[in-house]
């Protein structure tokens, strides 16, 4: 197991207990006391973790600050599986939006089989696996590079984006409350992600079991602005929406 891969299970297994010490992650992870010190030390510099006496928790809004490649290892079953179900509604002719998130990431090796397909996206992992098909038009944002999310960002990338129209939008969120609003950590990603949202015919909300009942500091839309949700948990056993609301819910 390399050391990325173990900081994402240290940081899977404080999101299910809230938090942990020293001794159990050594046990459960097969390595030394020693090891998992060093491993706090350096996921606390990255803002992930605080830890103190030998046990670690969370920080608040930590996916914000999480690198896509260790998001990609959370939740990677779910993800895969709204990734294809998302492409299921994708049509031949399309102009689509997919964001920087790492559920949208898992629709790309869907869209090999489209033959005339125009993909817009402000993700730069999006955009490598995207150059392997080039049976699709696919048009980068540009903008300012966020490090850990490999997002494109910042007035460049909304000026181009205030341009363009996009049939259908498909993106997700940090957290979604349990009263219907989907909310993020950090403003620039999601200022791009809301401009795509005005821009666009329809909207599509990806979201894992593990993103419902988070909360976080900006609100981005409610969940009855948008037309389709698709999760892998039954999203509104959990998740409040107007009676009026017309979304539509696949299960993923």
């Amino acid at each position: 197991m390399s050391k990325e891969e173990r900081y994402a299970q240290i940081l899977d297994i404080l999101r299910t207990r809230g938090d942990v010490t020293v001794g159990y992650l050594a046990k459960k992870l097969f390595v030394s006391p020693s090891t998992i010190r060093r491993d706090y030390q350096e996921l606390e510099a990255r803002g992930l973790l605080h830890h103190t006496y030998g046990k670690a928790t969370l920080n608040y809004g930590e996916e914000a600050g999480l690198p896509i490649l260790l998001r990609r290892k959370s939740m990677p079953e779910a993800k895969l599986n709204i990734g294809r179900r998302a492409a299921e509604l994708i049509r031949d002719g399309d102009i689509i939006f997919i964001d920087g998130s790492s559920t949208a990431l898992c629709m790309v090796e869907h869209l090999s089989r489209f033959n005339h397909l125009t993909v817009v996206t402000n993700g730069l992992h999006a955009l490598a696996q995207l150059e392997h098909f080039s049976n699709l038009t696919v048009y980068s944002l540009g903008g300012l590079r966020m490090n850990n999310s490999m997002a494109l960002t910042g007035q460049f990338a909304l000026e181009n984006l205030s341009r363009m129209h996009i049939d259908k939008c498909f993106f997700s969120t940090t957290g979604v409350s349990t009263d219907g609003r989907l909310l993020a950590a950090i403003e620039p990603e999601e200022t791009v992600v809301s401009m795509a949202l005005s821009r666009s015919n329809t909207t599509v909300f990806l979201c894992d079991s593990s993103k419902i009942g988070k909360t976080y500091l900006i609100e981005l839309c409610r969940i009855e602005d948008v037309d389709y949700v698709i999760s892998d948990a039954d999203f509104f056993d959990s998740v409040k929406c107007s009676e009026e609301a017309k979304t539509v819910f696949i299960k993923a």
